[in-house]
């Protein structure tokens, strides 16, 4: 048995030696795990959980009301009176006395005209709303995830192209002081190469410090780091496809945003509140009843109450009309701003699928425009390698090259933000929303 445990635990040591990366491999973190890890660890979901946790505490308060109260009290006192002193001096007693008691008190609402059950829907409505507000924040965050992600990702391709760059431009220097060498090529080819050659690096340093503060960005809305050291990110697979037409996610996103079932528990809540407020017109009828120890010495004597009793303020100096009225603008307001809101949920969904379209298409310009940018680079390399061309031709169709591999990684990244971007204004992942990651 003791072999076989010894077995067991080194196989385990050799499975969690064989899960951690090789010492200088670099790790890959995917968008879903990125998503997970900001669920977990940001700082402004929790704040909103807590919000969540208070309205239950609220309306665990207002419930309260419905149920018993049940107070309890004990007391000794040491007392002393001018006919306790007169008793005294005839012989009969003590001039002090003590005194005792105990009792029990229950009192239960029956029926107060709506006032308690205004306040426990308020409550109610108001927990709906602060959970809507949850999953909003929740739906807020995952869309900055995304956006800081393909941010990065972005970066990491910008890196790689400034990267060939000035790879391609230090073998152009060696060219061309190999073509100076044998005196093909005047002096000032190599030193403009050398001014290229600079500017290609302080691209790439630029491209590197870019990529670092977006992958900045990104742990700030996760949170924390995945991982001590360096890692990277799992770059996408495909590009999800535009949604043809726009008048059906304007309809699904009215259904599907969490403000708006956030505001409408805030109407409703206003609506309680509105109940209560008109319940103070109105009396209130409670039970009450109580059992009492209490007497100068044992045994205590014995007594209990039991009743009803009706309380009605009959003025307040107009305290429950001024309750009426803000209750009842509250909800008017609340109700315009649902309305305003309908409005801005239409617009913003109309707002990003027509971003997302024109990205759609500025995608297919950049590949063509970069298509036509590498084989320009060609002819010139061709043209200088053959004494045609001159350093000023090869130069600008170095530049144009990289500028172009630039615009198709930023135009296809701006996509898919602007896709998440779309899927946060309807309120849900699109179907269509399947991009692999590695």
């Amino acid at each position: 048995m003791t072999r076989v445990r010894l077995w067991a635990v080194l196989l385990a040591g050799l499975l969690a030696l064989a899960a951690v990366p090789a010492a200088g491999a670099e790790r890959e973190l995917t968008l879903g795990q990125a998503v997970s890890l900001a669920l977990k660890e940001n700082p402004t979901l929790d704040a909103s959980r807590q919000g969540v946790a208070q309205a239950e505490g609220r309306l665990t308060q207002s419930t309260s009301r419905w149920w018993p109260q049940v107070s309890g009290s004990a007391g000794y006192s040491r007392n002393y009176t001018e006919q306790s002193r007169i008793a005294a001096l005839e012989g009969s007693s003590s001039d002090q006395y003590s005194y005792y008691d105990a009792d029990v008190a229950v009192t239960q609402k029956i029926y107060d005209f709506g006032q308690t059950g205004g306040k426990v829907e308020a409550s109610r409505q108001e927990l709906t709303a602060s959970r809507h507000d949850l999953i909003t924040q929740r739906e807020k965050v995952i869309l900055e995830v995304k956006a800081r992600f393909f941010e990065v990702l972005k970066t990491q391709h910008l890196v790689q192209v400034a990267q060939k760059t000035l790879d391609s431009q230090a073998k152009h220097v060696a060219q061309a002081k190999g073509y100076y060498d044998t005196g093909l090529r005047p002096k000032i080819d190599v030193t403009r190469a050398l001014v290229d050659l600079a500017n290609a690096r302080l691209a790439l340093i630029s491209a590197q410090y870019r990529r670092r503060e977006a992958l900045v960005s990104l742990e700030r809305v996760m949170g924390k780091r995945p991982w001590p050291g360096d890692y990277a990110l799992a770059d996408m697979k495909g590009r999800p496809s535009l949604p043809a037409k726009l008048e059906p996610l304007v309809a699904e996103a009215l259904k599907q945003r969490p403000e708006a079932a956030s505001l409408q528990a805030a109407i409703k809540a206003s609506q309680g509140r509105l109940e209560s407020a008109r319940g103070g017109y109105w009396p209130s009828l409670d039970a009450q009843g109580g059992y009492a120890f209490a007497d100068s010495d044992f045994p205590l004597d014995k007594a209990w109450t039991a009743g009803v009793s009706l309380n009605w303020s009959l003025f307040s100096g107009f305290f429950t009309k001024g309750q009426v009225s803000e209750y009842l603008a509250q909800m008017r307001q609340r109700q315009a701003q649902f309305r305003d809101l309908e409005l801005s949920i239409a617009q913003e969904v109309e707002q990003t699928w027509l971003v997302l379209k024109e990205s759609a298409e500025r995608i297919g310009v950049a590949e063509t425009a970069r298509e036509n940018a590498e084989e320009n680079f060609r002819l010139a390399q061709g043209r200088y390698e053959s004494g045609v061309g001159n350093a000023i031709e090869f130069t600008d169709a170095q530049v144009s090259q990289f500028q172009a591999r630039s615009v198709v990684v930023q135009t296809r990244y701006e996509y898919l933000q602007a896709y998440a971007a779309l899927e946060r204004a309807i309120g849900r992942p699109l179907k269509a929303s399947r991009v692999a990651s590695r």
